[in-house]
């Protein structure tokens, strides 16, 4: 699609496609929140979706209105990267734990900081680089949190959540250096496609499958 439309019509289509993954997935999981008694797992899912959801609805709202250059740095931020926050949340809660070597651990998440880190150094601190620090922490610590919690052994949420994490990674760089950049627009489909390996890995190892039968 992106070689084939022009990238204004392929940012809206992208954007669309993530909105729907994220909303209609937090529905799902209230659902199953509902049917279940409760069971605070699937909140914090939905939370995760949700939020994040809600924050790019008002990213598009302000490209709509013109306001293209009030996108970031700004509160969407700050409800993106909370959503991430709540992810992580819900795998503690959700996935077993499994104790991985500290220093492995604490090697990943030195490793996801370097870059930030070195663009405050070379371009000072500045809110876009004190963000983008907070993008890549929140990310990093969702990845390193899921692998402390066998996330390995769920290898759809496994990957959906690297899509998920990386793509934001990826974001803060390109909206501070490579906005014009015709390619990177292609990381909004794997937001979608995140959203929905997450989704399905975690439906898949639910006890509340039974309740697909339902639909």
């Amino acid at each position: 699609m992106i070689l084939l439309l022009p990238d204004k019509i392929f940012l809206a289509i992208s954007n669309y496609i993530q909105i729907i993954a994220a909303i209609s997935g937090a529905l799902v999981f209230l659902y199953f929140w509902h049917r279940c008694g409760g069971e605070e797992t699937y909140l914090y899912v939905a939370g995760g979706f949700g939020l994040w959801g809600i924050s790019n609805i008002a990213w598009y709202v302000n490209v709509l209105m013109g306001l293209r250059n009030m996108v970031f740095p700004s509160l969407i931020d700050i409800g993106m990267i909370a959503s991430f926050l709540i992810m992580l949340i819900a795998f503690q809660k959700g996935l077993p734990k499994k104790q991985l070597a500290p220093h492995i651990l604490l090697g990943l998440l030195v490793l996801f900081l370097i870059i930030p880190v070195g663009i405050i150094i070379i371009a000072g601190i500045s809110a876009s680089s004190l963000v983008t620090l907070l993008y890549f922490f929140a990310c990093g610590s969702l990845i390193v949190i899921g692998l402390n919690h066998s996330l390995i052994a769920y290898p759809k949420i496994l990957i959906g959540t690297l899509l998920f994490a990386f793509t934001f990674m990826i974001y803060p760089l390109r909206e501070m250096f490579f906005l014009e950049n015709p390619v990177l627009p292609i990381i909004g489909t794997f937001v979608s496609a995140g959203f929905s390996l997450i989704a399905i890995g975690w439906l898949s190892i639910s006890k509340s499958t039974k309740i697909l039968e339902n639909f």
